[in-house]
């Protein structure tokens, strides 16, 4: 206290209290409580992929997400370059036409399988010399017809989904019923463009952002520069109208990259990132939350007892974990399948031979595909990490981790209780799946491309099993690729499968 403070009579000023919260990087999961403060006063964002979803989404789905953005209509606002791309996006095949396009996939993809599965048997009877057997054709023809039958009716169920699912009236805008929908849920809730200057402006800092991978939208800027360039200018007019207003935002968005997200693996609630939320609060004052659609409806279902139907939630979040599975490059994606298959080969081939005529076949097969899955890893810019004595790639934020779960066809849920019986595998799976303390990282260790020298691997990589079933006889059965999450009995569960 000074002399003249004092004299003055004057009080000190006290330095602020701080507590555990008080820093940029703390967040705070968010309550029931919060849901209700932001569905009642908070700014709602909807991103343009909620809006074009709803073309895509089923009946029930559709009706259920109309119903919660008609619930929370007074708190709805979009950045006008939101409106500019759903306009922009909505006549395409992808999106208005999207349940007869996927029928129409998914009914060309039957009909390759009876054409090959004709080929198949009339090669077979041809190479045993059956051709002319009465009794060998009477089997295999009955056997195609019964088929046959199946696929027709599967491929009739299919065209009559798709029809119940595709909307009636799209091709005008007059008589389209997710505009019919969305036009009061949205009169007067548009943000305005930006002039020709403050868009010019916004271009180059996003083309500056995405250099320097400042999120939002670098993720896409290699690739997409146009669209990472939209993500930019959709959080630029979200910042403004966030100063405008003063209120917290809420930012629904079927995105989940992570230039938007700072976690969607496994390790508990995903949350924004860090520098949105540190951005938007030096700028306006007031915080960033965020969620899917699939968690919108979940909350609001919590909030306003709406009853949405569970299987509306689980629709959304299916198409969002599938949004999620494009960490790997399509390019290794794809390989995957052959490498698995050139993988067998060289076990089959080691298996049989005099000099190792001991080893397993299994082990053979894991460690060859291991070598050429790190081989292709570093082929793309990847490297590998070195975890309990074995190698293995490392690419983006995931540690591949191959595993062979069963000799013979079966079923997934089959590797999920082996992982959770192979106590070895799962501590380790488990470890990675958590914070640094459940396990040394400091003896994890990442090979540097330019050095050749090994470092700490970092916290942030989190494991994606390449699950798979083979045999010496027949060969790769099944293959597929699956993100975990630890439950609430601290067993490991399925985040994410797709089958390759």
């Amino acid at each position: 206290m000074t002399d003249e403070a004092t004299a003055s009579g004057g009080v000190p000023e006290l330095a602020p209290t701080r507590g555990i919260y008080d820093c940029d990087d703390a967040y705070r999961t968010p309550s029931k409580a919060d849901y209700e403060r932001l569905f009642a006063s908070g700014i709602i964002v909807l991103d343009t992929n909620v809006l074009l979803n709803l073309y895509r989404s089923n009946e029930r789905t559709r009706k259920d997400t109309f119903t919660v953005l008609g619930k929370v209509r007074e708190r709805l606002w979009i950045p006008h370059q939101v409106l500019s791309e759903f306009w922009r996006n909505r006549d395409l095949p992808s999106v208005r036409g999207h349940h007869k396009s996927k029928a129409r996939d998914a009914c060309s993809a039957l009909d390759k399988t009876s054409r090959a599965m004709k080929d198949a048997l009339d090669r077979w009877l041809k190479d045993v010399h059956l051709v002319n057997d009465e009794r060998a054709n009477k089997h295999v023809n009955s056997a195609r017809e019964s088929v046959a039958k199946t696929l027709a009716q599967l491929k009739e169920f299919i065209e009559s989904q798709a029809q119940k699912d595709a909307l009636d009236g799209t091709a005008s805008t007059l008589t389209d019923p997710i505009l019919q929908g969305l036009e009061p849920l949205l009169e007067g809730r548009v943000g305005s463009a930006f002039t020709e200057e403050e868009h010019t402006k916004s271009l180059t800092e996003a083309a500056r952002r995405a250099n320097e991978k400042i999120p939002p939208g670098y993720e896409d800027s290699e690739k997409d520069p146009k669209r990472a360039a939209g993500d930019y200018l959709v959080w630029a007019q979200l910042l403004n109208e966030a100063e405008q207003r003063g209120q917290d935002v809420l930012l629904v968005t079927g995105d989940v990259k992570e230039d938007w997200w700072e976690s969607l693996d496994g390790r508990g609630l995903a949350r924004p990132r860090t520098e949105l939320r540190v951005e938007l609060r030096r700028r306006a004052g007031v915080d960033l939350y965020m969620m899917t659609p699939s968690q919108l409806l979940t909350q609001a279902d919590r909030v306003f007892g709406l009853k949405v139907d569970e299987r509306s939630v689980n629709d959304l979040a299916t198409s969002e974990a599938v949004e999620s599975a494009k960490w790997l490059p399509k390019s290794l994606i794809s390989t995957i399948p052959s490498l698995l298959s050139q993988a067998h080969d060289r076990a089959a081939r080691a298996a049989n031979s005099v000099s190792v005529k001991n080893s397993p076949y299994g082990q053979l097969v894991q460690a060859a595909f291991l070598e050429a899955i790190n081989d292709a890893v570093n082929a793309l810019g990847g490297t590998s990490a070195f975890v309990n004595g074995e190698t293995y790639p490392v690419i983006g934020n995931r540690l591949l981790v191959p595993f062979r779960y069963s000799t013979h066809y079966s079923n997934i849920d089959h590797a999920l209780r082996y992982l959770n019986n192979q106590k070895p595998i799962r501590h380790t799976l488990a470890a990675l799946l958590r914070q640094p303390e459940a396990m040394n990282f400091s003896e994890i260790r990442l090979k540097s491309e330019v050095s050749g020298l090994m470092s700490p691997l970092s916290p942030d990589v989190r494991p994606m099993l390449i699950l798979f079933t083979s045999n010496a006889e027949e060969g790769v059965r099944q293959a597929y690729l699956a993100t975990l999450v630890i439950d609430y009995r601290g067993e490991l569960d399925f985040e994410y499968v797709r089958e390759l």
